[in-house]
């Protein structure tokens, strides 16, 4: 056989071999061929498939969840009780305890009858550095001030704000964020003053009828230091407990 000849079998063979291929159609895309003891595949729905945030609603995208209030206190009657620290810079040192009666007009206003039936007052280091100074033609020199006994007035609690705190990672602890305004007066050893406060604080629900509260105030207290009576600014903190009858 002539080089030639040979040359033109093959690509006849070839040609032969492309146009079987074209001629056969291709496999069904539902089924496959498998071998024996192989499990046959299932094509996917493409119909399932996630689209895009564009094709998400509105009315889904711009929804918000609103969790429900850890506690229903509308019509309810509350003790709270709260020691006090206060932060002034005045000679002394109060601490006192404070146990008042209230009712939750709503779930978010509280009224409160505020009382103190006593005070612990503490002189700070000021006033032992002002006795050891040395006496001068005007006498030895001090620092006098009027003590607190008693306290009475009233609280008005708003608590707009609600949710939960984590504690750790397995306990959930629900809350409340509140504003606080007091006026009272004060009963001192010697005359009576007036006290205003503004506060914000939290409420962390223990149980259906218990909460620990905490809370930061400042506010103006008339107090009374070398005979002279004025207001003063002050800080104060307070820590207790919340019942819920």
């Amino acid at each position: 056989m002539s080089t030639f000849a040979f040359i033109s079998a093959v690509l006849a063979l070839s040609f032969s071999l492309h146009a079987r291929a074209e001629e056969s159609p291709p496999p069904s895309p539902s089924t496959s061929s498998t071998s024996p003891g192989s499990t046959e595949k299932t094509p996917l729905d493409s119909s399932v498939r996630i689209g895009s945030d564009d094709e998400v609603s509105n009315v889904f995208r711009d929804m918000g969840v609103v969790q429900r209030r850890a506690m229903r206190k509308r019509g309810r009657f509350l003790v709270s009780t709260y020691g006090t620290l206060d932060f002034s810079d005045g000679p002394y040192t109060n601490y006192t305890l404070s146990i008042n009666p209230g009712y939750a007009i709503s779930d978010f206003l509280e009224v409160y009858l505020q009382f103190s039936p006593f005070y612990i007052v503490n002189k700070r280091s000021i006033v032992d550095i002002v006795a050891s100074l040395p006496p001068t033609v005007d006498g030895q020199a001090s620092i006098t001030s009027a003590r607190p006994k008693y306290q009475y007035g009233f609280e008005v609690l708003w608590a707009p704000l609600y949710g939960k705190d984590s504690l750790g990672m397995n306990t959930i602890i629900r809350s409340d964020t509140f504003l606080k305004f007091g006026a009272s007066q004060i009963q001192y050893d010697s005359t009576r003053g007036l006290g205003f406060k503004l506060g914000v604080g939290k409420t962390f629900f223990i149980g259906k009828y218990m909460g620990l509260r905490f809370c930061i105030d400042y506010g103006y207290i008339q107090s009374i230091i070398q005979q002279e009576k004025s207001f003063r600014g002050f800080m104060l903190s307070e820590l207790g407990m919340n019942f819920y009858l």
